[in-house]
């Protein structure tokens, strides 16, 4: 986007993504620990507490389709940095004692927030490692990963600290996304914003008539489908299932912890085939395997969470490398992860609802339903979203 970045060490590069990457997911990833303490303190049930976790990823759909217009405005870097100091406030607000609207708002703008960043991040991939895509994403992926694995296990511990509960389960982790601004702030502040004359305009009207980036878009929202579905309403179903609260947390971190085995080996897969049918494919078999054997036997839920994290895991890193690899040049890269994340959370807040509404009603075999339903179509579509195809726009 702008030529300051590529004057930096590749190291300092690749710091700026993983601060990034720490910070998406554990305003997200806390919450269902202690959902069930939420709905009781608050007085709503399963089908609102089903929209509380559908709303922030809905809102990366919606936001999603916009970001690339910041991006023309403001650059990537001093985008990224809007984002880390919206998301510190969100985070804050939505934990904020007070009127119940303070619980919605913020959850909107912590969607809003992590929106920015999700788009953010394939393209500063593409800008700062376009020869390492694969590697750079599994990294970025990994250290995601870990982070929403660390908040959900401590978000049942840290509610227990306090009176303020679950308050203080979500609201602590602005103390890292204030960090992570002070990190960015240097950055964003000595890089020039771009010039309006010299920048094409965005417009993605090419792109939202090209197979290949519809493929892209639907693969990213099933497989994202999966992982909020088990990341907002699995430590419930294990809760239903007689699992302690506790237990059910520290199994989202053993899922996330997982998980980054297959972020990391999803590269190793991806570099040892000729294109990405093969891991796109098995992704979505080890996530419909792991859900099946949950219905079948719940007993054996470690058995089932580890194959789980490693379909979740090589499933978002292909998706993400997609982005970044098909993209045919850097104009296009911006427009084409704004359409796959703007299309693929939209379909995972769907996805979120419906859980919600099933649980509500026929509980949490039918929960697992839905990541039985959209792991099936990950698995399908990773046979045509994996074949090499360029997309420009």
């Amino acid at each position: 986007m702008t030529s300051a970045p590529a004057r930096l060490p590749r190291w300092l590069l690749l710091v700026g993504i993983v601060v990034v990457a720490i910070n998406l997911r554990p305003a997200i990833a806390a919450v269902g620990p202690v959902l069930p303490v939420l709905g009781a303190d608050v007085g709503v049930g399963s089908v609102a507490l089903g929209l509380l976790g559908a709303l922030p990823v809905a809102v990366f759909g919606v936001a999603s389709s916009v970001v690339h217009r910041l991006l023309h405005t403001f650059g990537v870097e001093r985008t990224t940095a809007g984002a880390l100091g919206l998301l510190t406030i969100a985070t804050l607000l939505r934990s904020w004692p007070g009127p119940e609207a303070n619980l919605w708002v913020g959850t909107v703008l912590v969607g809003a927030a992590i929106a920015v960043g999700n788009v953010t991040v394939p393209v500063l991939v593409r800008q700062d490692f376009p020869g390492a895509a694969a590697r750079v994403t599994g990294i970025y992926v990994a250290v995601l990963g870990f982070f929403a694995g660390l908040s959900a296990a401590v978000a049942v511990p840290l509610a227990n600290l306090s009176t303020l509960g679950w308050r203080l389960a979500l609201g602590v982790w602005a103390v890292l996304t204030l960090l992570g601004l002070l990190v960015w702030w240097p950055r964003a502040h000595r890089t020039s914003r771009p010039d309006p004359a010299r920048t094409d305009a965005p417009a993605g009207g090419p792109l939202w008539r090209t197979a290949a980036a519809w493929q892209i878009s639907v693969y990213m929202g099933l497989q994202s489908s999966s992982f909020y579905v088990a990341l907002t309403w699995l430590p419930t179903v294990e809760q239903d299932l007689g699992f302690l609260p506790e237990v059910a947390g520290w199994h989202m971190f053993l899922l996330q912890i997982v998980s980054m085995v297959g972020n990391l080996g999803a590269p190793v897969l991806m570099r040892r085939s000729r294109d990405e049918r093969f891991p796109a494919t098995l992704a979505g078999l080890c996530v419909l395997s792991g859900t099946v054997g949950f219905l079948l036997l719940p007993g054996a839920a470690v058995a089932w969470i580890v194959l789980l994290g490693l379909g979740m895991g090589v499933a978002f890193v292909v998706s993400l490398t997609l982005i970044a690899v098909r993209a045919g040049d850097l104009r296009t890269a911006p427009r084409l992860s704004a359409m796959a994340q703007s299309v693929g959370y939209l379909i995972a807040a769907v996805a979120l609802l419906v859980a919600g509404v099933l649980h509500g009603v026929a509980g949490g075999p039918a929960v697992l339903g839905v990541i039985v339903a959209v792991s099936t179509g990950t698995a399908a579509l990773g046979l045509l979203v994996g074949r090499s195809a360029a997309i420009t726009a």
